[in-house]
């Protein structure tokens, strides 16, 4: 019986709020693959992300309530080997990696499995926090392994291109990988200047120390009934020093249907929802500390109509 060619694997990483899953969306809206796998890891228990995926076929694995890099011997590579029993097999396999995780330990999975081609790790780089990241105390390992570790960058968000923090910005994440494939917003799809290295020839990023070591806190927040979408904006304002991310499908007071929500760079945005949510939830990444917990209990009190039972935190 002949040996079925390797599944073309393609891991999509990229920190906290870069663009991940409209990215992803793009890919979906231009054409995957017919019966292509799609693996979505959500830091929280809540998976957001996967019910913002816009995928018809609804061929979705969920992992959620952690970062699938910590669990690259349970749940990542159990899920993979159960996905390749599929009749019909997958055609191809993305992977939307949650946007703490370690991008080098989940491209080991295709690296090492006969049955797996590393197509390419694209990495999503927000341009209006490079300078942030890269020098904070919390984010910078994380932020920089993923760059690192990638064959593709993709560039948003950036500053305007005649000014010195566009060139620092381009210096470096060149500095950073300058073997990387570099496609910058608004361009075309034509990497600039840098040709790309292919995925399989990239040397292995190893992480300087566990994820459970990191600060990173999560909790997730149900709502019974519509919130005040307003308070939601202010509150997050006032926590910007501890909250990283924030996202959620929700019924906001004086709107008609759910909307989503979305903290990303420090900016808020509302967009009608495509489809009804599962529920009126909320998700929150940011710094574990008592701050941070603070915020997960006013973030209980947004109700208009009638509070609703206090959610449990989650700390990861």
């Amino acid at each position: 019986m002949p040996i079925p060619e390797p599944v073309p694997f393609t891991l999509i990483t990229g920190f906290l709020g870069a663009g991940k899953t409209t990215y992803l969306n793009r890919l979906i809206a231009q054409g995957l693959p017919r019966d292509s796998l799609i693996v979505v890891n959500d830091f929280g228990d809540i998976n957001i992300d996967a019910e913002l995926i816009e995928y018809a076929d609804e061929q979705i694995v969920r992992l959620g309530n952690g970062c699938i890099c910590c669990t690259i011997g349970g749940t990542l590579a159990e899920q993979l080997a159960q996905s390749m029993r599929l009749e019909p097999r997958p055609a191809a396999i993305y992977i939307e990696a949650s946007g703490v995780a370690q991008p080098a330990r989940i491209a080991d999975i295709a690296r090492t499995s006969r049955q797996l081609q590393l197509a390419s790790v694209v990495c999503l780089v927000d341009g209006s926090q490079i300078t942030r990241h890269a020098t904070d105390r919390y984010t910078a390992e994380v932020w920089r392994s993923q760059i690192a570790g990638a064959s593709q960058l993709l560039v948003n968000r950036l500053p305007p291109a005649d000014g010195e923090e566009y060139s620092q910005a381009l210096e470096l994440l060149k500095g950073l990988n300058c073997h990387a494939g570099f496609t910058l917003s608004g361009e075309s799809s034509e990497p600039a200047k840098l040709a790309p290295r292919a995925a399989h020839l990239l040397t292995p990023v190893t992480a300087q120390k566990p994820h459970n070591d990191a600060p990173w806190s999560s909790f997730s927040l149900s709502y019974r009934s519509a919130i005040d979408g307003e308070r939601l904006e202010q509150l997050l304002h006032d926590y910007r020093d501890v909250v990283l991310r924030a996202k959620g499908i929700l019924a906001r007071a004086g709107r008609t249907a759910p909307q989503v929500f979305q903290l990303s760079g420090g900016s808020t945005c509302w967009l009608p929802a495509r489809r009804a949510p599962v529920a009126n939830q909320l998700v929150c990444i940011g710094i574990e500390g008592a701050r941070f917990a603070a915020l997960a209990v006013e973030l209980t009190q947004l109700e208009v109509c009638s509070p609703t039972t206090e959610p449990a935190a989650l700390s990861v």
